[in-house]
């Protein structure tokens, strides 16, 4: 077949993605992006859209992807001086984020939100991954700290009100079906249906997987949790379980494993850590193959957030041969489908690692049972199912 001399540059090209994400940190939605451009770059041109500091080779070492600075582009978004080196104004940076990102939507022929529905001003793609969004539920499930100033109503309202000013919506209603919602969870995906009537595909997070293979009687009796050092993850509730599992005789000690750079928290947990530093340990943000030593040499895992749309370091646990508990509510239970891992309060937690902890033959079994639940969560498949969703929303 011969192609005509005339086919226009622009009929040449290959497609235009454009992936965003209003500040790249240390979390699960970091994730979702760095693969998704890892996974799209050689069929499209990607560029990623992101405000703040941004290191891709720290970025790469964290996620375990393979990102050259040469594949990709990338656009931070202006943002005044002190909103770059912080977390705190959220609203205010998301604002700000939604405003520009909506000014250059056109120039691209997909758009992909990495961090909940973004009002691009036109249909696009949207990786639901929490509800960090939904004002209502999100205090529900995370409610702020005593104290915190967003507990003020006045200014609270004040807050709100001005970040509604700046971000000047496009007026889109995105859940009127024009848009694709890719929930992380199914539990997620229930809530989109129940909250907002939108019918939404279920798109797990990757989760890399390269741990040293340890037979169970070589693991240490010792528990690890990991993740972001943040109020949700409730770090106190899990030094409050084992210390009840520890009066019931048995000597385990805890690794905590992350960082954070809320420091009213942080204070909290050395305070707490520091009367009984003889069985617990704070390792810091940890990666490559210090990480993967630390969770593959302990036998057990625990995480406490309670309404986690998708805990990602509960698969990693997992992954390295951990026997890991949760809180029986949010995307947990998806994940960890025994009854007798999920847990509805501290009490009950007790209760039932000490069950587990007293038989050795049911640890091996549970094992195995988890070693072959994470299979599911592989780079490959969220690879190659966000290309699948891509090439058909591209040709749709």
């Amino acid at each position: 077949m011969t192609v005509s001399k005339n086919v226009s540059e622009n009929d040449r090209r290959r497609p235009r993605i454009a992936i965003t994400h209003v500040r790249l940190g240390w979390g699960g939605s970091e994730k979702r992006v760095l693969w998704g451009i890892q996974a799209l770059k050689e069929q499209y041109d990607v560029t990623l859209i992101t405000a703040g500091r941004y290191n891709l080779n720290a970025l790469n070492d964290y996620y375990g992807t393979d990102l050259k600075s040469s594949e990709f582009k990338i656009i931070q978004v202006p943002l005044p001086y002190f909103m770059k080196k912080n977390s705190r104004m959220a609203a205010i940076r998301g604002a700000l984020f939604q405003r520009f990102c909506r000014k250059i939507a056109g120039d691209y022929d997909v758009l992909i939100s990495g961090y909940g529905p973004t009002d691009f001003g036109r249909p696009a793609i949207h990786l639901i991954a929490d509800f960090s969004w939904d004002r209502e539920l999100r205090e529900t499930l995370h409610p702020y700290p005593p104290g915190a100033i967003y507990n003020n109503p006045a200014i609270r309202k004040i807050y709100l009100g001005l970040a509604r000013v700046l971000e000047n919506s496009s007026g889109r209603n995105l859940f009127a079906g024009e848009d694709l919602m890719l929930s992380v969870s199914p539990w997620v995906s229930g809530l989109m249906k129940e909250r907002y009537g939108v019918d939404s595909q279920v798109l797990p997070s990757p989760v890399p997987g390269d741990f040293p293979a340890l037979s169970w009687d070589k693991k240490r009796f010792g528990f690890v949790c990991l993740g972001r050092l943040v109020p949700e993850k409730r770090i106190e509730d899990i030094i409050a379980i084992l210390s009840g599992v520890r009066e019931k005789g048995h000597d385990l000690h805890l690794h905590i494993i992350g960082d954070g750079d809320n420091q009213a928290y942080i204070t909290l947990l050395q305070a707490l850590i520091s009367r009984n530093k003889d069985w617990i340990s704070m390792e810091g943000r940890q990666q490559g193959k210090e990480k993967a030593r630390l969770l593959a040499e302990h036998a057990f895992g625990i995480h406490a957030c309670r309404g986690d749309a998708f805990p990602g370091v509960l698969i990693e646990m997992m992954k390295a041969g951990c026997v890991v508990w949760a809180h029986d509510s949010g995307g947990q239970s998806d994940i960890l489908e025994m009854p007798a891992l999920l847990y509805k309060d501290n009490t009950d937690a007790v209760y039932k690692i000490h069950r587990i902890l007293s038989d050795l033959e049911e640890q091996k079994k549970i094992h195995r049972r988890l070693k072959a639940l994470s299979e599911k969560y592989s780079v490959e498949s969220y690879m190659e199912r966000i290309c699948q969703v891509v090439q058909g929303w591209h040709h749709a």
